[in-house]
Formats: structure tokens, sequence, C-alpha cells
């Protein structure tokens, strides 16, 4: 043994001590010593495939969001409690009552159908826990409660009136014949409504509204009606979405395709083939060229392989859990002081269309109109439309 080990007792506990304070402060620099943060999730993770991959979609791009905020030093430990509703309003509302009373969660994220937000968003507002809609995308979400002193009621996700919006500007400058097929089931009903709603502002008229129950298995019989009034364009708001690529060759009927951000699903590509879908519009909020929108494509890939599917779906999963993360970052786990945090998030750098500074106290979107645009299947792939 050198001299420089003959330590005297005292100074082996100086030492001990030095050493202790050292590692003390590098755990809590690195979060593992701070308060855990429960955030509660409820996602449509079976049932229907475009509800599947909706819920899927936005979960993943959630995961992602976390696994990065774990390993970037993070102040707060996050424990994400993850439940199915089914695309169930009733289940839905059941798992918000055991995520508020039973799992004491700090916030809540969900889900798929704008039904099931609709059914729970009051309970979470009267318990006063920031909500993250999404991926629903009723227009009306969050404007039930921005009037309330004060909204806990967040969204990141497209907003219907958004993508309707710009799908007819797009459409009566394009097209003489307008068509619509929609599903008789309540999304559908409350997007036709919003699409008349528009066409009349626009002082243009549908050539021709159909419709079919979400069970239908052939929509061949309105596609023929369609193509009697003479659409050259159909808006497409029906579940089933692939009954209207199925229909057209038996129609003798190949008119243009828009409708919502659903069918830039690459399960819908998979199902009816890239001739079928080739030149399809839809509502868009991730441009596939930016090159922050590529790295994330990327790690997406890496972290997920063939179950990853839908970029955009993705993208908004990962904006919206990295803005509540930032919020849990300032507040830590008093719901109030998140809710806050969230609305004064000035230095936000999505990946999304969403701004640096997404939300305020009378917005609670994190897309504006602006940030909401076309896309259109081109050789297997979205791309925006020119």
């Amino acid at each position: 043994m050198t001299s420089a080990t003959r330590l005297s007792p005292a100074w082996r506990r100086r030492a001990f001590t030095a050493c202790l304070t050292g590692l003390t402060a590098a755990l809590m620099s690195a979060g593992t010593l701070a308060e855990t943060v429960k955030i509660g999730v409820v996602q449509g993770l079976s049932g229907p495939p475009a509800i599947t991959d909706f819920g899927e979609s936005y979960l993943q791009g959630m995961e992602l969001a976390l696994k990065e905020y774990r390993a970037a030093a993070p102040k707060h430990a996050i424990e994400m409690i993850v439940y199915n509703d089914e695309a169930n309003p009733q289940r839905a509302v059941s798992l918000v009552q055991r995520l508020i009373s039973n799992d004491k969660v700090s916030a809540i994220v969900g889900t798929v159908n704008s039904g099931n937000v609709a059914a729970f968003a009051p309970m979470i507002q009267q318990a006063k826990l920031p909500l993250m809609a999404g991926p629903a995308i009723a227009s009306d979400i969050t404007l039930k409660f921005i009037n309330e002193s004060p909204s806990y009621i967040f969204r990141c996700s497209m907003v219907e009136k958004y993508q309707v919006d710009a799908m007819l500007d797009w459409g009566v400058k394009n097209f003489k014949k307008i068509g619509l097929l929609h599903s008789t089931n309540g999304y559908g009903m409350f997007a036709a409504g919003e699409i008349q709603k528009g066409m009349q502002t626009r002082n243009v008229q549908l050539v021709a509204v159909e419709s079919g129950a979400p069970t239908v298995t052939d929509l061949t019989p309105q596609l023929l009606k369609l193509k009697n009034a003479g659409a050259e364009l159909v808006l497409l708001f029906h579940d089933s979405l692939e009954l209207v690529y199925r229909g057209m060759p038996k129609a003798g009927y190949k008119p243009v395709i828009a409708g919502n951000w659903g069918l830039s699903s690459q399960m819908v590509l998979n199902i009816v083939g890239k001739e079928a879908i080739e030149g399809t519009v839809m509502g868009q909020a991730l441009d596939l060229s930016d090159p922050k929108a590529i790295e994330f494509d990327a790690k997406m890939k890496r972290e997920f392989s063939t179950k990853y599917r839908w970029p955009v779906v993705a993208v908004l999963g990962y904006d919206g859990m990295r803005l509540l993360l930032q919020a849990v970052d300032a507040a830590g786990s008093n719901p109030d002081k998140i809710r806050d945090a969230l609305e004064q998030i000035s230095n936000f750098k999505a990946v999304s269309g969403a701004p640096a500074k997404p939300y305020s106290a009378k917005d609670h979107e994190c897309l504006d109109a602006d940030d909401v645009f076309l896309g259109v299947w081109r050789d297997g792939k979205v791309v925006r439309l020119k």
C-alpha cells in the first residue's frame, strides 16, 4: 500500500461524503430522484382497421417522444398508463374514470373517436386535469371549453374544419361537378354537415349526396348515382374507404377522390393498391420532403419497423407528447401548473406544422388553419399537392 492510499478515518468520511454529494447531484441532474408523473392514455387499439391504425400510430409517436425524453436527462420520471377504449364511448368514459380516480394521473391523452372525446372531455374538465386530445378531429372539441375559466382541454391533431376548408377551396376551383359520399354514423353525418355548409358559403351546389351505413359491404349503388350525376370529384367521408375503390371498376367510374387524412394511411394503400389510390387527395399536416420530417420518418422506421405505417398521425402523437412533457418539466405533477405551462410554451420546435407557440388562453389547438395543407398519393407516396 502506497502513502497515497493510507487515509485517516476522518479523511475517508469526508471523501465519502463528498463523493455521495457529487453522486446525488448527478442523479438529480439526470432526473432520477425527481417525482414520478403519471400520464394516462386512452386510444382505440382494436376494432375496425382504420380505428386501430389511428390509435396505434398516434401511440407510436408518443412512445418515441417519451423514449427520447427519458434519454435526455429528464427532470421527472414519467409513468405512462395506456388503456384501449376499443372505439367504444362507454368504455372510454369508464377508462377515464379509472385514470382519474384510481390511477391518479396528472394529465390524459386521447382518443381516436371524436364521439368518445365528447363523452369524457366534460369529466376531465370538471376534474381539472389537462387533456391532450388526439387523434380525434371534430372541429368543436376544444371550442366547447375554451371560454371556461380556465379550459383544460387541449388538442394536437388535425381539425376537421381546417382540412375541409382547404379541400373545398381546391375543389371548387378545379372541378365543375362535386359529389359527396359519407357514412351514416356520427362522424360521417358531422362531416357531411361541415361540407354542405362549406359549399353553401362558396355558393356552389353538390351535384349528388350519397350515404351508406358503416356496416355496408358494397358502395357500388351509391357510386352509380354519383356517376349519373356527373360528379368529377367525390368527397369521401365513409368509414370503409376500400369499398369505394372496389366499387369504381364495377361502376365503370373513376372520379378524383378527396377526403380526410385517413386516406393517407399506409394501410389503405396496402388494401386498395398503388394504382387505385393514385391521385387521391386528403388533408395533411406533415410535409415528408421537409428535412425534419425526413429525420422523423427515419427514426420511426428504425424504432417500429413495419409496424410504423402513418407518418402524419404519428408525428402529431409525437409533438403532442413532447408538448405535454415540456409542460411537465416546467410544472411537475401539478395538473393546474401543467395546464398553465402548456399555454405558456413559446419555444416549441415541432416536426409537424405546429408553431413555436401552439397555445394561448383562447386557442388550444396545436395546428392553425395555415398549418394544414392538401396531400396527394403519387407513385405510392403522399406528397404535397401542387
